[in-house]
């Protein structure tokens, strides 16, 4: 087995002010570090080695202990804000703070029923990967042990929640124009709502009312070399089944394969495919912590449509 290791640092700082000695020894307002990843990782994907930042407006809910709604932080010019301030209770004891991204809103929110991005609908582009990541982090400090700072880093760094699958297409032949056209990814529950709880007896993800949503479809990759989208973390009884409809030359093919059976929460799954005399050959498939595991060559045999 293969292993690599992709890392990114990224150090971000959520301060309702921009330096330090602003802060008064007797200030009790929380001040956060935050890190993303066990690597760790950015909270978006935009490239195939997971790096990016946080974007302007983006907005993460903080659940404070003997709180109970979150409060909002909102990035903004490199700092990160809240129209709350939040304090701490006292200088000695541990408290617990629950953090996720992104919040949609704050009111009526429960630590056990946090909304969670709806993976439905994808357009299969990287640089969208961002609106639809999850990101949780649990840190259990006192103001005491960093002076004031609640530090989600090294352990309690935050996480992704979903899985990331990066399908690379290559067309081999260049004599022949190829392009794609749509695709379906199949698995029981791949996209299926749920809400996220901090619940530790809960597992963390709870399934949303209603049936279980198993296809993911994208009806235009014209423009695409690659597919990337985010699907629940799942154990399937039978492989991911992904399907390309594109055309090669003047014909239009369609071809099917099998990606896998687990997909685990914060896996960075990377396909690589390339298109031989028409058909799709499988050229390795990767997983690492977004372990990379290799698998043999597979040939798919597209089919005339």
């Amino acid at each position: 087995m293969l292993k690599v290791f992709f890392i990114v640092v990224l150090s971000l700082f959520f301060f309702s002010c921009n330096n330090d000695s602003q802060f008064s020894e007797d200030d009790m307002s929380v001040r956060l570090f935050v890190e993303v990843g066990g690597t760790p990782l950015s909270k978006t994907v935009t490239s195939v080695d997971g790096g990016v930042i946080f974007s302007e407006n983006d907005i993460t809910g903080m659940f404070m202990e003997n709180v109970d709604n979150p409060v909002a932080w909102t990035y903004r010019n490199g700092n990160w804000e809240t129209e709350n301030t939040m304090m701490w209770e006292n200088r000695n004891d541990d408290f617990e703070f629950l953090a996720y991204y992104p919040c949609v809103e704050t009111e009526g929110i429960s630590r056990t029923a946090v909304p969670m991005p709806d993976l439905s609908v994808q357009t299969g582009n990287m640089a969208d990967i961002g609106e639809k990541d999850f990101l949780v982090g649990r840190c259990v400090t006192s103001y005491s042990d960093n002076n004031g700072i609640v530090s989600f880093s090294g352990e309690n760094s935050f996480v992704h929640v979903y899985s990331l699958l990066h399908l690379n297409i290559v067309n081999a032949d260049l004599s022949q124009p190829f392009s794609m056209k749509e695709c379906t990814f199949s698995g029981e529950g791949i996209v299926t709502p749920h809400v996220y709880s901090f619940d530790l007896s809960s597992g963390g993800m709870k399934k949303s009312v209603g049936e279980d949503v198993s296809d993911l479809h994208i009806d235009d990759l014209s423009s695409f070399s690659a597919i990337t989208v985010l699907i629940n973390p799942v154990t399937l009884e039978t492989p991911l089944r992904f399907t390309l409809r594109y055309t090669f030359g003047d014909r239009d093919y369609e071809a099917s394969a099998d990606l896998g059976k687990v997909f685990a929460a914060g896996s960075f799954s990377k396909v690589t495919l390339r298109v031989v005399d028409g058909k799709l050959v499988v050229t390795g498939n990767m997983v690492t912590d977004w372990n990379i595991i290799t698998l043999d060559d597979v040939v798919l045999n597209g089919t005339l449509m």
